[in-house]
């Protein structure tokens, strides 16, 4: 995540803490900035892009089609069925991973 960023938010972070109106001790500014910028990065679509969902499904819906293209194929099936078995699956699981990501990421992978 972005330095700034996070220098921002644990500024944010200690004015808040620092108010009379706020029941919360200085010593709780850094565990509050730890748990909170996680959720920001994800928010702000800032996670590396090998922790996207959305990025690992489009990766998916490219690759398949174009190993089919490249003729990767076995001896139980000719290579045009293999083909187009292959841009069908690949199609098929590259749309639900990139919908299903999209829909229950929460926070980047591997973050938890």
């Amino acid at each position: 995540m972005d330095a700034k960023v996070i220098t921002a938010l644990a500024q944010a972070v200690s004015a808040t803490v620092a108010r009379d109106d706020v029941p919360a001790q200085s010593d709780a500014v850094q565990p509050i900035v730890d748990a909170v910028a996680p959720l920001v990065a994800h928010t702000a679509n800032a996670e590396p892009w090998y922790q996207s969902r959305v990025t690992i499904g489009a990766i998916v819906s490219v690759a398949i089609p174009l190993l089919g293209a490249l003729g990767v194929s076995a001896d139980v099936l000719n290579a045009d069925q293999l083909t187009a078995i292959l841009v069908a699956a690949g199609s098929l699981i590259g749309g639900l991973i990139t919908l299903y990501g999209r829909w229950k990421a929460k926070t980047p992978l591997g973050s938890k």
